[in-house]
C-alpha cells in the first residue's frame, strides 16, 4: 500500500506527519520503504535521522535538450512556429533557443524538415536510496539547481521506492510529496492507495488543502485529512471535515517537543512518545491504519 502524505501549501507539518508515520509502521509491522518526493528541498531522510547506510546512487537526465545545426539548417522556421512554449525565436543566423523555457518536450525536432535539430540529454538531478539511523529504507531525490522536470523525477523515483519494497517484503510504502499542487505533487499522488492532507487551521492552508483534495478526486486517489496545530484555532479546527467536505482523521496540538525531535533528528514519537503531540499524533495514526488501510 502507498501512502501519500501532502499539504497544499509549505510549513502544515507534512514531514513530520511522514517521518512519524514510517517510523510508527516499521515499529507496528516491520518493514516500510519511505520516499522523499520533495526534490527540490528533500529533508525526510534527515528527520529520520540521517543515513548510516547508502544503497546505492545514480544520476538522473530527465530533460531533452535541443541542439540546432546551424549549417544543415534551411530557415524555415517550422521549429519557431511549433514550440508553444514559445522557447525559439529567430536569429540573424537562424533559429535560436531559450533554455529557460524550453520544456524538452522535442517538437521542434519533429517538425524540422532536415533534421536540423538533435536532442541531447541533461543532467537533471540524482536520485538515491539509503537505510536511515531508524532503520528505515529511504528513496530520495535531489533536482540539481535551475532544472525543471521534477515531476518526472519523482515518478522514477517512486518506481525505485516501489522496487525496493519488493526486494525487502515492505508491505507499506510512504511517500512524502513536495507542498502545493504542482508537477511533483501530482506525480506523488498519482497511483497511490491514500492521500494524507495536513491541514492548519488558517484560511491558507486550507485554500491549498481545498485545491490539493480536488487533485486527489481528479485521480481517484481517496484521502483524508489531519488538523495540525489545531490549538492556534480551536473553533477554525474542528470545523475543517465540513469546509474541506472530507474526513478529518484527528487533532494534533502545537508542542515544542517537534522541534526539539526535528533539532535532534528523531521522529517524536520516538523522541518524546509521552509528549502530548506524540500522543495526539499516534491516535491519529492509529485511526488512519485501522480505518483506511485496508
Amino acid at each position: 500500500m502507498e501512502v501519500v502524505v501532502a499539504s497544499g501549501k509549505g510549513g502544515t507539518g507534512k514531514t513530520f506527519l511522514a517521518s512519524n508515520l514510517s517510523f510508527y509502521l516499521k515499529k507496528e509491522f516491520g518493514d516500510v520503504v519511505a520516499a522523499d518526493a520533495d526534490v527540490e528541498a528533500p529533508d525526510l531522510l534527515v528527520s529520520l535521522g540521517g543515513a548510516r547506510q547508502l544503497f546505492w546512487k545514480e544520476d538522473f537526465y530527465g530533460t531533452l535538450r535541443p541542439i540546432i545545426d546551424l549549417e544543415s539548417c534551411v530557415r524555415c522556421w517550422r521549429c519557431v512556429e511549433a514550440c508553444e512554449y514559445r522557447a525559439i525565436f529567430k536569429g540573424g543566423n537562424g533559429p535560436v533557443i531559450d533554455y529557460d523555457k524550453c520544456e524538452g518536450l522535442g517538437t521542434c525536432a519533429l517538425v524540422c524538415p532536415v533534421e536540423a535539430i538533435g536532442l541531447e540529454k541533461t543532467h537533471t538531478g540524482i536520485i538515491y536510496a539509503a537505510e536511515s539511523n531508524m532503520g528505515i529504507p529511504v528513496v530520495t531525490g535531489d533536482l540539481d539547481l535551475g532544472q525543471g522536470s521534477s515531476g518526472r523525477l519523482v515518478y522514477v523515483l517512486k518506481e525505485k521506492a516501489f522496487k525496493l519494497a519488493l526486494s525487502k517484503g515492505a508491505k507499506y510504502r510512504v511517500i512524502d510529496a513536495a507542498p502545493g499542487i504542482g508537477c511533483p505533487v501530482i506525480s506523488s499522488i498519482a497511483g497511490s492507495d491514500l492521500l494524507v492532507v495536513v491541514v492548519e487551521p488558517t484560511p491558507q492552508s486550507v485554500k491549498g488543502a481545498e485545491r490539493l483534495l480536488k487533485v486527489s478526486e481528479i485521480l481517484k486517489v481517496k484521502a483524508v485529512a489531519v488538523v495540525n496545530k489545531y490549538d492556534l484555532n480551536p473553533n477554525f479546527a474542528r470545523s475543517l471535515s465540513k469546509r474541506l467536505k472530507v474526513e478529518v482523521a484527528g487533532l494534533i496540538p502545537y508542542d515544542d517537543a517537534v522541534i526539539k525531535s526535528y533539532s535532534s533528528m528523531v521522529p517524536l514519537l520516538e523522541f518524546r512518545p509521552d509528549s502530548k503531540a506524540a500522543k495526539a499524533t499516534r491516535e491519529v495514526l492509529n485511526y488512519i491504519v485501522e480505518g483506511w488501510f485496508k
